[in-house]
């Protein structure tokens, strides 16, 4: 086994992108350190202008891309504002979806005042 190989603990080493398999089932509070805009690439390599978040907790970004996520996302931060998001704390979980690769998508919990 090479010296890379060894150093690497998971799969998801390296990528820059959060994935619903790494929540490994389970519900994660983390806390928004920015609101990027960038480009984001869907079927096919369709680009279309989106938002990913950066976490103060982790280097992976989420991609907030679709209207469920981003309407997810408005109500647990109280802001529509990507700009009035920052230091805002969301908890994310894992849901089934036929959407996915994976047969997983990420979610963001409503907070239970406002379900």
């Amino acid at each position: 086994m090479s010296e890379k190989s060894e150093q690497k603990k998971s799969i998801y080493d390296g990528l820059r992108y959060m994935y619903a398999e790494q929540l490994k089932g389970k519900r994660v509070k983390l806390t928004i350190k920015a609101v990027l805009a960038e480009k984001i690439f869907g079927d096919g390599g369709r680009a279309t202008d989106g938002h990913v978040l950066s976490f103060a907790e982790t280097d992976k970004l989420l991609v907030v891309s679709g209207s469920t996520i981003k309407r997810q996302l408005a109500i647990a931060t109280g802001t529509e504002s990507p700009d009035e998001m920052a230091g805002k704390q969301i908890t994310l979980y894992p849901v089934k979806s036929a959407r996915s690769l994976s047969g997983l998508a990420i979610r963001i919990a409503i907070p239970e005042h406002m379900a």
